[in-house]
């Protein structure tokens, strides 16, 4: 971070000078404009991937972020990729017709936060760089709800607006960058917009304190910090905000759980599982409700032989509504030990340290059937 602020980072659109020379038809050295472009624009990259990561960490970890999106107020987006991949200073300047100036970061944020606005046109790399910049937007909010902060009817008019810029970036993402990509990339991006939804409306601090996840803490936490937890996630369990976690934790379940050998060996996959996973454990164990008009209930405990995938299905299936709104009628929502015990076989084959300790909190949660006859193969 320190290094990034300390480098000069390109305040303009890289390609702006060598547009001018283009367009009025003066002679530049090919190789040597090319080279300083290709300087610039990696250094533009560059930053806007640690704030991409920077984000990354804050939704799976529930930490403070390093930066804003105000931080990157001077950069423009990254240029498309036809252009980035030229193999040669030729194919680059031929590839500079038609091309207009790239939009900045801060600008195209405040698009999506318009719903008058039209779309802009953006690449895959840009879309997803729009979508963290809209989390971080979130997170610069909750930070700001404070007593001596907005108003709470203005903080919710704010988060209101929020959540429009989200589904906005979704009809956006869906009409004119999901065609472009492959099935997995798709999941793999759609899984951090789920995932978005998750940390403005949990507390994933309580959330991995009530399972038994103490890896948080940066001291060795006492009974009090969990009677604490468990008292404020059981009043999230409660409210609208937890219907609206638990219905985007289904769906990143639903995206990762049936094509895992693709997923796993990405960063931020097995750990937003695994977080999922929790958000669903939390509101079937802690919400007030009983089951649903038409919901199954609980797996008996007395069946010789457990179908915990089969378990899991179903569960997905009841909890996979139209709308984050249906989902107190759906039922089921306590059905969630087929779900842990799939998740928890899936993360085993996962070669990442974090993951391991994740591991053996699912395995603590799901210790009910660990005497009993389980099957959760496919």
């Amino acid at each position: 971070m320190k290094l990034l602020r300390r480098s000069e980072i390109p305040t303009a659109d890289p390609l702006e000078q060598v547009r001018r020379y283009h367009r009025d038809g003066m002679e530049f050295n090919y190789d040597s404009e090319w080279q300083h472009w290709i300087e610039l624009e990696s250094q533009k990259r560059v930053a806007l991937l640690f704030f991409y990561w920077d984000v990354q960490q804050a939704t799976m970890f529930g930490r403070d972020m390093c930066q804003t999106a105000f931080d990157l107020r001077v950069l423009h987006l990254p240029c498309e990729e036809f252009l980035w991949n030229a193999d040669s200073s030729h194919e680059w300047v031929r590839c500079l017709d038609g091309q207009q100036e790239y939009p900045s970061f801060l600008e195209t944020l405040r698009i999506f936060l318009d719903p008058k606005r039209q779309f802009p046109v953006l690449s895959p790399l840009s879309s997803m760089f729009i979508l963290h910049g809209l989390i971080s937007v979130g997170y610069d909010l909750h930070r700001r709800s404070s007593p001596i902060g907005p108003s709470p009817e203005e903080t919710a008019a704010k988060q209101a607006r929020l959540l429009r810029a989200y589904e906005k970036w979704a009809t956006y993402y869906e009409m004119n960058v999901s065609q472009h990509l492959s099935q997995s990339s798709n999941n793999k991006n759609m899984v951090m917009y789920h995932a978005a939804y998750i940390s403005l409306h949990t507390n994933i601090h309580n959330l991995t304190t009530v399972a038994g996840d103490t890896r948080t803490f940066k001291r060795n936490p006492e009974r009090s910090d969990y009677y604490r937890a468990k008292a404020e996630l059981q009043q999230w369990a409660g409210s609208r905000s937890a219907q609206l976690a638990t219905w985007h934790a289904a769906q990143i379940l639903v995206r990762s759980l049936n094509r895992t050998h693709v997923y796993l060996d990405l960063f931020h996959v097995p750990w937003c599982m695994y977080i999922a996973a929790l958000v669903c454990w939390a509101y079937g164990q802690l919400s007030p409700s009983t089951v649903g008009p038409g919901g199954l209930s609980e797996v008996s405990d007395d069946k010789a032989m457990w179908d915990a995938h089969q378990d899991m299905h179903v569960y997905l299936r009841q909890m996979s509504t139209d709308s984050w709104e249906s989902l107190p009628r759906a039922g089921g929502h306590r059905r969630t030990a087929g779900l842990v015990a799939v998740v928890k076989n899936t993360l085993e084959g996962v070669r990442w340290g974090l993951t391991h300790g994740s591991v053996d909190v699912l395995k603590r949660l799901d210790g009910s059937r660990a005497s009993k006859g389980v099957r959760v193969g496919v």
